[in-house]
């Protein structure tokens, strides 16, 4: 007479459940307390570093601060807007402006700057990001002064993420030089221009 299947089913639960215990103590020996399996060093005995166990390592040298509350970091304040850059602007600064441009920029805006990079782009019908990266040529910044870019750049913009974890002080205003060499994008202050149309 064949078994009713709950009793088929426990009996085999039973058999599996003591089938993995033997194999689990065959391999360990952990709950014997002999030695563990060499198979099983690098898990047990392998080097580690718990939280709060070694200082924290500092930050390296040129690093930019995260903190929206540190000096000139409102790039809508005056003293923001007034920022200019301390670097020479010469073929190298342009070079390393570039390079990180397309790095760090080209996947939302796009490597000559007229928006809609590869992460943005939605003419396969998939959207990709929350809103395209607008366009910085011949748009965007001829609108806003240099330290305004800059700050930008550093501190992250309504969608835009910060830049400070990649970039050091100088690669950020190097961004800002390269991007003054773009089509129709250097600023003109609304202000001046007034003044030297009257």
């Amino acid at each position: 007479m064949a078994k009713p299947p709950v009793v088929r089913t426990a009996i085999y639960a039973a058999g599996g459940i003591g089938l993995v215990t033997g194999v689990y103590l065959a391999f360990t020996n952990y709950t014997l307390g002999t030695d563990r399996q060499w198979w099983l060093i690098d898990m047990f005995d392998s080097a580690s570093v718990k939280p709060y166990e070694a200082p924290m390592a500092p930050l390296p040298e040129g690093v930019v601060s995260r903190n929206r509350y540190v000096e000139n970091a409102n790039r809508y304040s005056p003293e923001g807007r007034a920022m200019t850059n301390p670097y020479p602007v010469d073929d190298a600064a342009l070079a390393s402006g570039k390079w990180n441009y397309e790095t760090y920029c080209a996947p939302c805006h796009g490597v000559d700057a007229t928006g809609g990079g590869p992460v943005t782009d939605s003419t396969d019908g998939k959207k990709r990001f929350m809103a395209p990266g607008p366009a910085l040529a011949s748009g965007l910044s001829k609108l806003y002064p240099d330290g305004h870019l800059y700050l930008t750049l550093r501190n992250g913009g309504a969608l835009m993420p910060a830049y400070s974890w990649a970039m050091d002080d100088q690669e950020l205003w190097s961004v800002v030089a390269y991007l003054r060499t773009l089509p129709d994008s250097t600023y003109i202050d609304p202000a001046a221009a007034s003044g030297a149309q009257e």
